[in-house]
């Protein structure tokens, strides 16, 4: 039977590096990238040698190689918790083994011709993929979940006009005017609330610090606020002006309201 070199690698780094991290993500490990990639190639320079050197294929050897490799992505740990990864390591393995063997039945592969195949490799890239596209959906969602936190749409009167727009709620915002709580407005809000004349005749200004220095922005009164999802109206709050407000929100939201 002739085994090519290059799959013996491919298969190896592959189903070394997947049985890692699924360990460390038992665990709640962080990935140590660089350490993954030395722990793999220990397995991988175990398989490429076994060929040559028959008397390395013995089970206290292979066992001794799974620790080492355990050890290497762990690093500095309790003996409990080593331990512990460990088992689910073997776990894994026996696992991962289960499921080649099962799908190169099902693909009528014989046992011997798996070192000559790329199932073990197409099996670690689907794994690893898997991983990485549950990975980016948990992230996505829970940035989704942070951002509905603060997000609300509201409906802002002033001047006997209603104008709906998406605010942001802002913790470091606490700007008061003459002692009311005061929200910061996009210009084409103000616009369409008051217009260009009501705007120039509404001869209100203040000094505002904010994280580029201080700023004299000018202030506007709004009959009331509220919030779409709550119906609840909130009175005595004023609106800064700002050219500066980018994106979908054109309100940012005082942290009292």
């Amino acid at each position: 039977m002739q085994v090519y070199i290059e799959y013996v690698i491919l298969n190896n780094l592959l189903i070394n590096a997947l049985i890692l991290v699924l360990t460390l993500r038992f665990m709640r490990y962080k990935i140590n990238k660089i350490a993954l990639l030395f722990a793999s190639t220990i397995g991988v320079a175990y398989a490429v040698f076994l060929p040559i050197f028959d008397i390395m294929n013995i089970f206290i050897l292979k066992v001794v190689l799974s620790l080492v490799m355990v050890a290497t992505v762990m690093g500095r740990c309790r003996l409990k918790r080593y331990l512990c990864a460990c088992a689910i390591f073997f776990a894994v393995t026996f696992s991962l083994g289960g499921a080649v063997i099962g799908i190169s039945s099902m693909l009528s592969y014989e046992l011997s011709e798996l070192s000559s195949s790329l199932i073990p490799f197409y099996v670690a890239v689907a794994g690893l993929g898997a991983l990485c596209m549950q990975r980016l959906i948990s992230k996505y969602v829970t940035l989704a979940r942070r951002k509905s936190k603060y997000e609300e749409n509201v409906v802002l009167a002033a001047n006997g006009v209603e104008v709906e727009c998406k605010a942001y709620y802002d913790s470091g915002n606490r700007l008061y005017y003459k002692n009311k709580p005061t929200i910061i407005i996009d210009e084409s809000i103000a616009l369409r609330l008051y217009g260009q004349n009501e705007l120039i005749k509404l001869d209100s200004f203040t000094q505002i610090d904010t994280v580029t220095g201080k700023k004299q922005m000018q202030v506007v009164p709004i009959d009331y606020l509220r919030e779409e999802k709550k119906g609840d109206k909130i009175y005595g709050v004023s609106a800064a002006i700002s050219r500066h407000i980018k994106g979908e929100y054109k309100v940012v939201l005082h942290c009292d309201l």
